[in-house]
């Protein structure tokens, strides 16, 4: 397939390298800097464009991979191309089907959250289709889009709260890792020794989870002896706000989504 790629920043580096590295594509991909991109001239599969343009008459499936407050310029350049050539693919977040559709004058519109998580093929991408793609071509596209791990139709509704758990939700992760290491660390804990700890033992007590079928609250009461250690580091967390603190990034990232 012919993959166009516009904003060959982290997601669609990741969509490139994924894609390149388990199936045979050509890829046309542009970014207002070259030198961000300088690193796939090796590859022969890859031609590095000039512009907007360039990118989609040549493509089968274009990747639009620009931030929300960065997609009017790209729109704008889109709606000057008269005709359409398959499908455009949006990653921005905030930005809905109908939205893209008028501003660019495509009728064949996907919306898609991916994760950073998929750079390892690992995680969800959500799919949303305008309804003037035809089943077949849906078909191809989840086909396309396989490399990047699980890949789920959504509603588009739904994207806004999914953005927030899936493509935020590894910077949270990683937040309350640092914050497990740190505090390792200043109990006497090597650094590179507490690094390995947490996150085997973040790792560890998902899997637990997914093979016992049990809920968190579960797991929580199973390590937890009354009178003892684990409970008595459950309390400082509930005393000190931390589960309302965690439910407030949820929500006022949630929001931040919808404004975009």
């Amino acid at each position: 397939m012919r993959v166009g790629i516009i904003g060959v920043g982290n997601i669609g580096s990741m969509i490139l390298e994924v894609l390149n590295d388990k199936a045979e594509h050509e890829f046309y991909i542009y970014n207002r800097s070259i030198e961000r991109v300088r690193k796939y001239e090796v590859f022969e599969n890859v031609k590095i464009c000039s512009n907007v343009k360039e990118v989609y008459v040549q493509s089968d499936c274009t990747f639009l991979c620009v931030k929300p407050q960065q997609t009017k310029q790209v729109y704008d350049t889109l709606f000057e191309i008269h005709e359409e050539h398959g499908v455009l693919v949006s990653t921005a977040a905030g930005k809905r089907i109908e939205e893209i559709s008028q501003s660019t004058g495509k009728k064949n519109v996907i919306r898609i959250m991916p994760t950073i998580t998929s750079r390892i093929s690992i995680g969800i991408t959500a799919v949303a289709c305008s309804k003037h793609v035809d089943s077949s071509t849906r078909h191809e596209f989840e086909k396309l889009l396989s490399p990047l791990g699980e890949v789920m139709e959504l509603e588009e509704e739904k994207f806004d709260a999914f953005t927030v758990l899936n493509s935020s939700g590894p910077a949270f992760v990683a937040f309350i890792l640092e914050s497990f290491i740190e505090g390792a660390i200043n109990i006497g804990v090597n650094p590179d020794y507490a690094r390995d700890i947490v996150l085997r033992t973040f790792e560890g007590s998902v899997k637990l989870l997914e093979h016992m079928s049990i809920e968190p609250s579960r797991l929580k009461y199973l390590v937890s002896s009354p009178g003892g250690v684990t409970i008595r580091g459950l309390y400082e967390l509930e005393k000190d706000g931390v589960k309302g603190a965690i439910m407030s990034a949820i929500y006022e990232a949630f929001k931040r989504s919808q404004e975009l």
